[in-house]
């Protein structure tokens, strides 16, 4: 992974590394932050007779080993959407990669699609939290809360974000982002098979697109 992939980032005096493969490594905590994952999601397609290959979460797996080889994370927080269905062949296969770092400490925040009974969260040794979750000074939550206290900083995902650059003519490309705000940020979706939604930033956010496997800040006025 070379330096010029990523973005160094400081928010709440923390400093942060955005990276390619969409999650943010915390230096100082040496932690990971990562929201929607989806895996099983293919799984769920091919119930309902769409054939979807699993080997996107496979490469999803892949994608995170490549993080924890490159960097020294202790704890990753999973800020929602971990697995997008019931239980299926594609948990086993999470839980036979998670016991590959039993050292990691993984907390999941539950998302809308968690909906696994608890008891197998628990046996992949994941501390669960229903709604939110402090590590200071970050507050973590899967959607975006109003009402938390303006002492943290809100880290949330659930949107899956992009944002659509503009060419010449009407050529256009949509893109994966991270976009920070004066008191919370959204990160994009780490999963593959998961799209994006476009959004509107205001004119105070920051905004880093993720193509060709690295990170740009742009300018909402920015085109291709």
């Amino acid at each position: 992974m070379k330096k010029d992939d990523m973005v160094n980032y400081t928010i709440a005096g923390e400093e942060l590394f955005l990276l390619p493969e969409k999650a943010i490594f915390w230096l100082r905590k040496k932690s990971l932050f990562i929201a929607d994952l989806h895996l099983g999601k293919s799984g769920h397609f091919r119930k309902a007779g769409i054939p979807v290959s699993s080997l996107v979460h496979h490469d999803d797996l892949n994608r995170l080993s490549a993080i924890l080889a490159a960097w020294p994370v202790e704890t990753i927080y999973l800020m929602g959407d971990l697995f997008h269905s019931f239980h299926n062949q594609e948990w086993k296969d999470f839980i036979d990669w998670r016991m590959q770092y039993p050292q990691v400490i993984m907390h999941l925040i539950r998302g809308n699609h968690d909906i696994l009974d608890d008891q197998f969260i628990h046996d992949g040794n994941i501390v669960l939290h229903d709604d939110s979750f402090i590590v200071e000074p970050f507050f973590l939550s899967h959607k975006p809360v109003e009402s938390f206290s303006t002492h943290y900083y809100q880290f949330y995902g659930h949107i899956h974000p992009g944002v659509r650059l503009n060419g010449k003519g009407l050529q256009s490309l949509s893109f994966p982002c991270f976009c920070f705000g004066s008191n919370a940020g959204v990160l994009p979706a780490f999963g593959a098979f998961t799209g994006h939604s476009v959004l509107k930033p205001s004119g105070g956010d920051a905004v880093f697109i993720v193509y060709n496997n690295l990170v740009k800040q742009i300018h909402h006025s920015h085109k291709l």
